[in-house]
């Protein structure tokens, strides 16, 4: 029955794809136009084309199949506002600083969609979540940038902002270009984040319907205590599943607007984190560093692609920004990833360490992953675990105690990437609720420097100050001390406080992000 459904599904989707709609005008044949898709919380490991038994991506396998799969791309947070400042700046979260829900981008950080706008290409965004909204940032560098009033009950009635309505609204923009522009198209998805909740036919594609009495998502740390029994888990994973198959089907929509019109783009398709399904005990995701949310899908096709393969290098959400400006013809200078496109043409990319961090509901964690072997560091508890992703892809052998030399390497590599961003300006005792990093030490609590030390603050936006009983400075917001004081910061970029309406803290309460 459950093949019959799917069939029944995929047909369905190829009379969509089918569909006759009016034909987009000329790009200019000398710049390929870039699409770039962000589904929100779509773990690489639940995608056909990444080794998943059930069909959830049919139109993603058949762009995999036609471009290039990375096999092991890693996001270095675990939730969604400094994932995609990642994405789509280059900068890790110790850089740009976009790491807690009271810190949106700062006006100081460049973003590719300036850097690709200021060449000539059109550019617009259409995104479903307030991480990722004007309200945080995102809009900069964009000539169209729709949020949909995601907030406001006047301009958007639905309270969601579904896959259809992405695409519907991006098919309208392109309909609209100028004859011989390049256009770059950035595509937020939110179907497959908590409630996985998608339309019929969909919602029965691998299990039953969703009804009354099935349980709802409180918070991570509640589902600790009371998991979900093995027949509810599963219908959640059913409909995180079904939701991916939505928007799988929703891409193939616009895909096939393009290719009426003989347009190609280049598209580059991931996933800002995945998620947890019952692997530690609860769902979600934010918590933790483990696999089931770093390792996230990353395919890039179209006309840019020379040599299909896959590539089981490592790389990261930060390689996605230079990689952009590459494709459009300039570049991010300030971008610490690299430029992905000679894996195009089946050129080699260099070995390298990708570092990862949350400090979201009062945890304060950091990873670093190298060579298939991935260190977690719980600075709250004080504890490490080293785990061989290679042979124990669900990292439930802690290797920490036999590997000791290697665990020793990857800790001081993971310090050392860290950076220092604050300087001593005179002899003074710091003191701080949290840790400081200097010179590959750690410190709780206190730290005493002299003129010219530098240091980091875990977690990057924590505050501290001279008075033992109150935080005073902190990054964040440009609050740092200014000429004169003992102490400054220099850092790549300042961010901006951003102060929660009701509003927004009642829907990020419903969505697990307010605890």
């Amino acid at each position: 029955m459950e093949k019959l459904v799917v069939l029944f599904a995929l047909l369905l989707g190829l009379g969509a794809g089918a569909c006759s709609s009016p034909p987009l005008p000329a790009g200019d044949p000398g710049r390929p136009d870039l699409i770039l898709v962000s589904i929100d919380t779509l773990r690489a490991d639940h995608l056909y084309c990444y080794g998943y038994e059930r069909p959830t991506s049919p139109f993603l396998d058949s762009l995999a199949r036609s471009g290039v799969l990375f096999l092991q791309a890693r996001s270095p947070s675990p939730w969604t506002l400094p994932a995609h400042a990642s994405m789509l700046s280059g900068q890790l979260p110790h850089q740009h600083l976009a790491v807690e829900d009271d810190c949106a981008l700062g006006a100081d950080l460049p973003l590719v969609s300036g850097a690709l706008s200021s060449v000539g290409y059109r550019s617009a965004a259409f995104v479903s979540t307030l991480f990722v909204s004007s309200r945080y940032g995102f809009q900069r560098g964009f000539q169209t940038f729709q949020d949909f009033g995601i907030l406001d009950p006047e301009t958007n009635l639905e309270k969601t902002v579904s896959a259809e309505k992405i695409v519907d609204s991006a098919i309208s923009w392109l309909e609209n270009l100028a004859p011989g522009e390049p256009f770059f198209l950035f595509l937020h998805f939110y179907d497959v984040h908590y409630s996985y909740d998608p339309p019929a036919p969909y919602d029965t594609i691998f299990d039953r319907a969703p009804r009354k009495g099935d349980v709802r998502y409180k918070n991570y740390f509640y589902h600790k205590k009371h998991p979900l029994d093995p027949q509810q888990l599963g219908h959640q994973v059913a409909q995180y599943d079904e939701s991916i198959r939505y928007v799988d089907q929703q891409l193939s929509r616009l895909f096939h607007s393009l290719e009426e019109s003989a347009r190609t783009a280049t598209w580059i398709v991931t996933a800002d984190h995945g998620e947890e399904l019952g692997e530690r005990g609860s769902w979600g995701h934010a918590h933790t560093l483990f696999q089931e949310q770093l390792h996230v899908p990353l395919l890039i096709t179209g006309p840019s692609v020379i040599s299909p393969n896959q590539v089981e290098t490592a790389v990261g959400l930060q390689d996605i920004a230079p990689t952009l400006a590459a494709l459009g013809g300039t570049r991010l200078p300030t971008a610490q990833g690299i430029d992905l496109s000679p894996a195009l043409a089946g050129a080699s990319l260099p070995q390298r360490a990708f570092v990862a961090d949350t400090s979201r509901f009062s945890s304060n964690r950091l990873s670093i992953y190298q060579d298939g072997w991935r260190l977690d560091l719980d600075l709250k508890t004080d504890t490490r675990a080293l785990y061989d992703i290679n042979l124990d892809p669900g990292e439930l052998r802690n290797r920490f105690g036999d590997q000791p030399a290697r665990a020793a390497a990857m800790e001081s590599l993971l310090l050392s990437r860290l950076g220092e961003p604050w300087e001593a300006m005179q002899p003074v005792v710091l003191r701080s609720r949290h840790w400081f990093l200097e010179s590959g030490q750690l410190w709780k609590g206190r730290l005493s420097v002299k003129p010219g030390d530098r240091f980091q603050l875990l977690p990057y936006d924590a505050g501290l100050g001279i008075n033992p009983h109150k935080d005073t400075w902190r990054a964040v917001g440009n609050r740092s001390p200014g000429p004169g004081a003992a102490i400054r910061y220099r850092g790549v970029s300042t961010g901006e406080e951003l102060e929660l309406r009701e509003s927004e803290r009642q829907l990020l309460e419903a969505l697990g992000y307010l605890q």
